[in-house]
């Protein structure tokens, strides 16, 4: 295998490094406004009960029902990935969407819930103290760009003058 010139593998990060920072970014700001609706639905008494006995399971079936949303949104992402491919281009974006959305939700729901028996697991810690570096970076990265300072800059003017009396917690901040 012949490896790709130092310059080759500085533009491919020159594009897929603000991407992927970006996307990390956006899911972070998304995750936080799916978290807040979900924690309004556990208001329902319903809901409450359930959560009150995933709260008090064990460490594995924490990690059982902590790994729900994937297998549950599997069968739809593949369904919408083959309406793409036969055509249905609209229709499988739409589904993989919203799929996306929904398996977010349950799953921000779902760490808030299991994150103290998760914890006890070493891979569990590792993982999740991994993933916390590599967002501390792509904040830092994004921060030091000054189109981002402009950006943040100006959606905070448009904030100002739209939504006057709402706090930057209760709109999601970027």
């Amino acid at each position: 295998m012949t490896e790709r010139p130092a310059r080759s593998r500085s533009l491919s990060s020159l594009i897929t490094v603000p991407l992927a920072v970006l996307l990390m970014l956006f899911e972070e700001y998304l995750w936080g406004w799916l978290r807040r609706l979900m924690a309004r639905l556990a208001q329902l008494a319903l809901i409450a009960r359930i959560e009150a006995r995933i709260v008090a399971l064990p460490p594995q079936g924490a990690a059982l029902v902590f790994l729900l949303p994937f297998l549950l949104i599997l069968p739809v992402k593949l369904a919408a990935v083959w309406s793409i491919a036969t055509g249905h281009f609209l229709f499988g974006l739409v589904v993989l969407i919203l799929a996306k959305l929904a398996a977010t939700a349950l799953f921000a729901r779902l760490y808030t819930l299991c994150r103290p028996a998760l914890m006890t697991f070493g891979w569990f810690v590792w993982v999740h103290d991994t993933v916390l570096r590599a967002k501390n970076w792509a904040h830092a990265k994004l921060e030091s760009w000054p189109a981002w300072q402009q950006a943040k800059a100006a959606i905070a003017q448009v904030r100002a003058r739209w939504f006057p009396h709402r706090t930057e917690k209760q709109t999601g901040s970027l």
